[in-house]
This record gives structure tokens, C-alpha cells and sequence, in this order.
């Protein structure tokens, strides 16, 4: 029997997505599903561990909306846009809530991801050693990074981080089918392999396809469809994020949350506006354009820069 997977951001969330789960959010900066992840805010889901090797304003919004209790990540941050002041307020003064990080190097926390995707206990890595990433950590004690030394005679002593399998995980991507074989274009990130790791995966895409348009080009396919349980079709369920062959980075979106969430009244001012006093993408869609007007929207719009098809007969 075919199982449905095709649904609304709405049902999946509701479906998926308990509180209290270890949740991945995969991609990096390109991609990211804010789709899924104003849903989970809508629907208030409480006490969430978040995974991924590096976050900006989508973590953001959820640790404003008290939904997030435990980080596992590189950082928090939005580099030239300036300091995400929700996460600040939650770790320097328990606003909304108090939260705890666990904070690991991009490289180790893509290389927990991809024990996690092989189904290996733990990856060696190098890039924590020497740092106060050894020394310090929060819930997870001895078990959050061991040193071992090369069995195979080297005398090199490695860190070994422990493989990561997040009980359900979403990203956004350029097209899947209706089965969630997922295809993806441009800045992959930890996609392939966070993903890969969890348990379930939550998917929202640009536009569903046919089972014919995917097996035309494979090689592009970074999720097969037995991982994933639910298939959202959103268009622009990445803004203000950047969907390659789609769109740009909205970079004054960006800017403007990042101003407006200076202050606690400033972001509820936002968030009213932008996620709570919409229902779902397409109302978001509708309500940007009525803001900033159908040119400014069109602008985001991706060039078209086509790549040239290849011969996969024999």
C-alpha cells in the first residue's frame, strides 16, 4: 500500500514533531526550511534539542518563542549582520527560558552527523584538540568527546565525537517526488549527512516532480525516500535564505530582524508580524509583497544560468 507523504507544513509538524525531541535542521545558510520552522513556533512546541554545525536567525526564533531547550552547535551567530539577541538573552539572562549549549567545531559536529548517517558509534576528528572544547561541557559530560590513541601503531591521539541520530530532522530543498526522493543544487552544507542520520525527515521543497524528472538526473538525489515521512511543497519556503536557480539571500530581511529583535518588544513585533500573524507560507508570500511590493519581491528571483544536460545511456 502506497503511504500519502505529501502534505501541509501544518501537518507535518503536528504529525512529526513532539516536544522534547532532538531535532536536526539541516543545510548551511542556503536552504533552510523556515517554512517548518515557523510552523514549530506556531504550534508551540516546547523543550527541543537542536542540532546542527552552525545556526543564524531560524535557531534564533526558536529560542525567542521558548521552544528550544538544549543546542548542540558551533555557534549561534550572524557574523557581518551582527549577534542574534534572542540566543544572548537566553544564555546571559534565561529569557524566555534558560538553555544550554554543547558547542563542537563545525567539522566535528558534520563528522557526528555523518557517524550518525553510516551507523558508526563515533568519528575521529582533530580539530578539537587543544581547544576549551575539550575541557568543558554541559549535559553531556565525559560522553561528549573521548581521546584515543591510533590502534594501528601511529602513537596519534584522536578525539572521537560520538555519532549524532536526531530523532527527526527538515530541510528545504530545490525538488523532491512524491515518494521524498530529494534533490539538491548548490551550497549542500551538512545536508547529505544530517539528514541521513536521523530517524525521520521532514522535507519541504520548491516544487514536487515526477518520479521521471528525478531519475533523469540521480546523481543530484542527497535523500532517498525511504528516510523521509512527510513532502512539503512550498515555493520560497527558504526566504530570507537563498534557494539556488530559485532565489537570493533577502540580505534586508535579514538586516531588519536582526535590528528589530534588538529589543524584546521589537521582536514580538516581528514575530507577530512575520510568523504569528500568518498561517502559512503563502499568506507569508502574499503579506512580504504587500509590504515591499511585487518589484522588490521579483528582484530576489534567480538569474537564469542553466546548467547543460549529460548523457547517462551507455
Amino acid at each position: 500500500m502506497k503511504i500519502e507523504k505529501v502534505m501541509s507544513a501544518k501537518e507535518a509538524v503536528s504529525k512529526f514533531i513532539d516536544d522534547g525531541m532532538n531535532i536536526a535542521i539541516g543545510s548551511f545558510f542556503h536552504t533552510i526550511a523556515y517554512n517548518i520552522t515557523h510552523e514549530i513556533i506556531r504550534q508551540e512546541k516546547k523543550h527541543l534539542t537542536i542540532c546542527a554545525p552552525s545556526f543564524n536567525e531560524h535557531a534564533d526564533q526558536l529560542i525567542g518563542a521558548g521552544c528550544v531547550d538544549r543546542i548542540v552547535s558551533s555557534y549561534v551567530w550572524m557574523e557581518v549582520f551582527g549577534s542574534l539577541n534572542c540566543f544572548r538573552r537566553a544564555m546571559e539572562k534565561g529569557v524566555p527560558n534558560k538553555i544550554e549549549m554543547e558547542d563542537y567545531t563545525n567539522f566535528a559536529m558534520a563528522a557526528r552527523f555523518l557517524a550518525g548517517s553510516l551507523g558508526i558509534p563515533y568519528m575521529p576528528v582533530h580539530s578539537m584538540k587543544g581547544s576549551d572544547m575539550m575541557k568543558y561541557s554541559s549535559w553531556m559530560g565525559e560522553n561528549k568527546v573521548r581521546m584515543m590513541k591510533d590502534p594501528f601503531g601511529s602513537g596519534v591521539e584522536h578525539a572521537l565525537v560520538p555519532a549524532l541520530k536526531p530523532d527527526v530532522g527538515f530541510v528545504h530543498a530545490q525538488r523532491a517526488d512524491e515518494e521524498g526522493n530529494v534533490q539538491m543544487w548548490g551550497i549542500l552544507g551538512d545536508a547529505p549527512y544530517s539528514v541521513r542520520a536521523c530517524q525521520k525527515v521532514i522535507v519541504s521543497v520548491e516544487e514536487i516532480v515526477s518520479r521521471d524528472v528525478i531519475g533523469r538526473d540521480p546523481n543530484r538525489t542527497v535523500l532517498p525516500g525511504y528516510k523521509v515521512v512527510a513532502v512539503v511543497e512550498d515555493p520560497f519556503g527558504s526566504h530570507p535564505k537563498n534557494c539556488q536557480g530559485y532565489y537570493n539571500a533577502d540580505r534586508d530581511f535579514i538586516f531588519k530582524y536582526i535590528q528589530e529583535s534588538r529589543t524584546e518588544e521589537g521582536w514580538k513585533k516581528f514575530m507577530d508580524e512575520w510568523v504569528y500573524g500568518v498561517s502559512n507560507r503563502a499568506d507569508y508570500l502574499k503579506k512580504y509583497i504587500d509590504t515591499f511590493g511585487m518589484k522588490k519581491f521579483q528582484s530576489l528571483k534567480a538569474k537564469d544560468m542553466s546548467s547543460s544536460s549529460v548523457n547517462y545511456g551507455y
